[in-house]
């Protein structure tokens, strides 16, 4: 397949799921974005490979550690998503996938992927439906253009979002080792049922 048609594709699936609305509306809007205790936000992004991911992708007993980025340009980010892809195999042992999520478009995240050949998937947020459902839109954050603010977001196999941390500035994100260590502690100390 030609790097042509498999752009071609990933481009079909993001107009289509855009004018479709993605059956898997977000969870809900409201003031600062979903929180800890809400429902985790649904949704179905396109990676890098042109596959779409779905939050209904979660493995019962797993974790969705969704890392967002402010783009394949920023520094700080291809650091933390590089400290990331050396300590992935940290992640398996407790259950828990990753996944990045910005508003570069699928063309840019493969660019990225393919420079870098991350583990895990590289997912586009073009219309920053996602990123607007946890409330972490960056206005004109660069160039003119709204980015997601660096955040990361733990959701347990219920589809409930358990953590949340909101950077205020580019270099404002949690370690490896600090999301693995929520990651035990939240384990240790499963949801209360209603």
């Amino acid at each position: 397949m030609s790097k042509k048609w498999f752009f071609a594709q990933a481009v079909i699936w993001t107009v289509l799921w855009g004018l479709a609305g993605c059956n898997d509306k977000p969870a809900s809007f409201k003031p600062g974005g979903l929180q800890v205790g809400d429902k985790a936000a649904n949704f179905a992004l396109v990676d890098a490979s042109g596959h779409v991911m779905r939050l209904s992708d979660l493995q019962e007993g797993w974790y969705l550690v969704l890392i967002f980025y402010r783009g394949h340009w920023c520094g700080a980010c291809q650091n933390q998503l590089l400290n990331l892809k050396d300590d992935f195999p940290k992640f398996a042992p407790f259950h828990a996938a990753l996944a990045a999520v910005s508003v570069d478009s699928v063309e840019e995240s493969a660019d990225f992927n393919h420079t870098w050949h991350f583990p895990f998937p590289l997912l586009s947020d073009s219309q920053l439906r996602l990123i607007d459902a946890y409330g972490i839109r960056h206005v004109n954050g660069h160039d003119g253009k709204d980015i997601s603010r660096p955040t990361v977001v733990i959701i347990d196999s219920q589809k409930t979002v358990r953590y949340k941390y909101v950077g205020v500035e580019p270099l404002d994100r949690p370690s490896d080792d600090e999301i693995l260590f929520t990651i035990q502690k939240l384990q240790q100390s499963p949801p209360q049922k209603p």
